[in-house]
């Protein structure tokens, strides 16, 4: 004979969810089939089991013992959950952290001389000066990395000595600037890139 009884059929039977006509046509097929025997019996005794032992109770302080003996949980780094609400805050320290290692190895990073602007001027390489000589005329702005500056002429615009030193029996016309400070540095290449954007656009 087919089973047509399923293990949520013998379930329900058990909960007393079956319908009378349901129970009759269990009852007809359970000594006919072995396996829902099994299951059936199974089952039975595994309710008898449950029922029998409701009146055993733990021992005294069970549930704590139980709690003592399992891992604990390691407690969490303060600072690790700081990070953990702060995301934001951990972007910009990071993006800081790396512009400032950036702009610390361009700082440092060369020690060639260089030179921007127009007009004729000497570089004496033994002592990393760049002279503009007497009688020449620098017309716009002189801006020299890495050396040092020696103005016997002129310069008609700002005269800026980026890592040097200058001196000056000449005439400078506009702003004379000497940076010698990373921050310094930061602050004029800032301002050099703002002003090169606005009259660019």
């Amino acid at each position: 004979m087919e089973c047509f009884v399923s293990v949520n059929d013998i379930r329900r039977y058990f909960d007393g969810e079956m319908k009378q006509e349901e129970r009759d046509q269990f009852y007809l097929h359970l000594p006919d089939c072995i396996k829902c025997q099994e299951h059936f019996e199974e089952v039975k005794k595994t309710i008898a089991l449950t029922q029998s032992a409701s009146h055993i109770e733990a021992p005294p302080a069970f549930t704590s013992k139980v709690m003592d003996n399992l891992p604990h949980k390691k407690p969490r780094r303060r600072w690790k959950t700081w990070i953990h609400n702060h995301p934001l805050i951990v972007a910009a320290l990071v993006c800081f952290i790396f512009s400032s290692i950036v702009f610390w190895l361009i700082w440092i990073g060369s020690d060639e001389v260089t030179i921007s602007g127009e007009g004729n001027v000497e570089v004496i390489r033994e002592t990393n000066t760049v002279l503009v000589p007497e009688g020449e005329m620098i017309e716009g702005d002189l801006v020299v990395r890495n050396g040092n500056v020696d103005v016997q002429g002129e310069v008609h615009g700002d005269l800026t000595v980026i890592h040097g030193e200058m001196s000056t029996t000449g005439q400078v016309t506009g702003d004379v600037e000497e940076i010698n400070q990373m921050l310094a540095w930061i602050w004029y290449e800032i301002k050099t890139l703002t002003k090169d954007t606005w009259s660019s656009s």
